[in-house]
C-alpha cells in the first residue's frame, strides 16, 4: 500500500485566510469587513466574481463587486470560494483521475450548497457550519489528484476506480479519504473544531449533521451528480436514519428544476 505525505506538501495559512479566519472567530462583524479583507487581493476578487457569474450559481444578474456577492451568496459561500480558490492555486490543477473538469468540481460545491438549503429549509438546525462543510467537502480531491500525479499512480487509481467507489479508491490506496485529508488542511488553517470534526466523519457519521452531510457525499460527488444510482443510494440512506425523507424529494426537484 502507498502512503501519503500529506501534511508536508500543505501550503501555509495565507494571510487572506488569516484575516477571514479572525472575523468568523469573533462573535459579531460587519460584511464590509469581510469585504474590506478580500479586496486587499485584487486577483481572488476577480477569480470569486468569475465563479460567481458562472451558471452554476443561477443568479438574475451579474455580479459587478465583492459587496453584491456577499451580499447575495452570503458569507460562509464566499469563505467557501475563497478557500476553494486558494487550495486550486496551490496545486497544478488536474483532475483526471477523479474523471471530472474544473467546472465540474466547481459545479459539485454549488450544488450541494444549494441542495442542503433547500434539504433543510425550515428545520430547527444551525446550519451555517454545515453549509461551510457542504462546499468545502471535496477540496481534499485538489491534495490527492496531485499526489496521484506525483507518485505516477494514475493507473492504479483508475482501476481501482472500476470496483469501488472513489473514497473506497482513496482509503485502498493511500489509507485514508480525500474528507479526512481536506480535514487535516482546514485544521492547519486554523477552522474551528466543529467544522474539522463533521469534515473528517462524512464517511462515517453519528450525529445528524453528519448524516446529512455523509448523504449529500453520496447525491452530489464525483461519482454522480442526481444521477438515478446516486438517488437511489442516498435515499435509502435518508429513508432508514429517519433524515426529512419529504423535503429531500422536494429538494431533489427543486434543484433539477434550477440547474438542470
Amino acid at each position: 500500500m502507498n502512503s501519503i505525505i500529506i501534511p508536508e506538501s500543505f501550503p501555509n495559512i495565507p494571510e487572506v485566510v488569516k484575516k477571514i479566519q479572525t472575523l468568523f472567530r469573533s462573535s459579531k462583524f460587519e460584511n464590509k469587513q469581510l469585504v474590506a479583507v478580500l479586496e486587499e487581493d485584487p486577483l481572488l476578487c476577480a477569480n470569486i466574481l468569475k465563479l460567481v457569474n458562472s451558471p452554476y450559481y443561477a443568479l438574475k444578474r451579474k455580479i459587478t463587486s465583492i459587496e453584491q456577492a456577499v451580499t447575495l451568496l452570503g458569507r460562509i459561500v464566499i469563505r467557501g470560494i475563497v478557500m476553494a480558490t486558494i487550495l486550486k492555486k496551490s496545486f497544478p490543477l488536474d483532475l483526471t483521475p477523479y474523471k471530472i473538469t474544473l467546472d465540474e468540481f466547481d459545479k459539485i460545491s454549488t450544488l450541494r450548497v444549494f441542495f442542503l438549503k433547500e434539504w433543510l429549509k425550515g428545520s430547527d438546525y444551525e446550519i451555517e457550519n454545515i453549509l461551510s462543510v457542504a462546499f468545502l467537502m471535496e477540496t481534499g480531491i485538489v491534495i490527492t489528484s496531485y499526489t496521484i500525479a506525483q507518485n505516477n499512480l494514475q493507473s492504479k487509481f483508475l482501476s481501482l476506480r472500476n470496483d469501488h467507489s472513489v473514497l473506497e479508491s482513496e482509503k485502498i490506496l493511500f489509507n485514508m479519504n480525500s474528507y479526512e485529508i481536506a480535514a487535516m488542511l482546514y485544521k492547519k488553517w486554523d477552522f474551528d473544531e466543529e467544522f474539522i470534526e463533521l469534515l473528517s466523519d462524512v464517511k462515517t457519521p453519528q450525529t445528524s449533521e453528519e448524516n446529512f452531510l455523509y448523504v449529500l457525499s453520496l447525491l452530489i460527488g464525483v461519482d454522480g451528480i442526481l444521477s438515478d444510482e446516486t438517488i437511489e443510494r442516498s435515499l435509502k440512506i435518508v429513508k432508514q436514519r429517519d433524515l426529512q425523507e419529504q423535503n429531500f424529494l422536494k429538494a431533489i426537484e427543486t434543484t433539477k428544476r434550477e440547474f438542470f
